[in-house]
């Protein structure tokens, strides 16, 4: 058995190496479960709600952590700021949310997605006035060749533990979900980008950080709760 798991970790350090022994991306979906630390993530944005998200994480005293689409970037750009302003990490989410299942099936699929990078990194640079150095890629698709393509970028790639809110189910039942999550290490997903639909985050955030005092576990950014090097340094 434990040559079997051996050769299978071979060969999977194989398929992440190739291409010039390029280093692959390092992948985290939750941090330290020994720590009281969780991260509220949210992507697609900026968006409708992602200004008064910001008064709720600034009211509840709370550090979050941005996925940004370079689309929603260009299309919002003073948000964009305004969340880097507020001293929340700012990452990519690529470009304009491509489905990768697809697109991987296309001629070309690497460079299209070191495109799609630079253009997002592009704007969020400018807009926001920091590089992302993490990624999260669009449905968190995560493929071998991904990782090459994210670490010759110079990119962490992160996860998530537990979401649910694009789902059909009841505001009760998705708050159940996310309460039940919320545990230390624990890297929450939810999304500002969008229209007035999203209005529903904002209550169920609030809910979160409000069970999250009760059981003494504070909000901090994904570089914080996953120990990478602090965003601007």
């Amino acid at each position: 058995m434990r040559m079997a798991s051996f050769t299978l970790s071979l060969l999977l350090a194989a398929a992440l190496c190739r291409a010039g022994d390029r280093p692959a991306a390092r992948f985290y979906a939750s941090g330290d479960p020994k720590k009281a630390e969780f991260a509220l993530t949210f992507d697609d944005g900026p968006g409708y709600i992602t200004g008064d998200l910001l008064k709720l994480l600034e009211k509840k005293g709370a550090k979050a952590t941005f996925f940004m689409l370079g689309t929603s970037v260009r299309a919002h750009p003073e948000k964009a700021r305004a969340v880097a302003a507020a001293g929340h990490m700012v990452c990519s989410h690529t470009d304009s949310h491509l489905l990768w299942v697809k697109e991987a099936r296309k001629k070309g699929y690497e460079l299209r997605l070191e495109e799609e990078l630079a253009r997002s990194a592009a704007s969020i640079e400018k807009a926001a006035g920091v590089r992302p150095a993490v990624l999260r890629m669009p449905n968190g698709y995560d493929k071998p060749w991904v990782r090459l393509v994210a670490g010759k970028l110079g990119y962490t790639l992160v996860n998530w533990t537990y979401g649910s809110d694009w789902t059909k189910q009841s505001e009760e039942k998705m708050d159940e979900g996310y309460l039940k999550a919320l545990q230390p290490g624990a890297i929450l997903l939810m999304h500002d980008g969008g229209g007035k639909g999203r209005v529903k985050d904002l209550k169920l955030v609030e809910l979160i950080l409000d069970e999250a005092v009760r059981k003494g576990l504070k909000p901090v950014r994904v570089d914080e709760l996953l120990g990478l090097r602090a965003q601007g340094k």
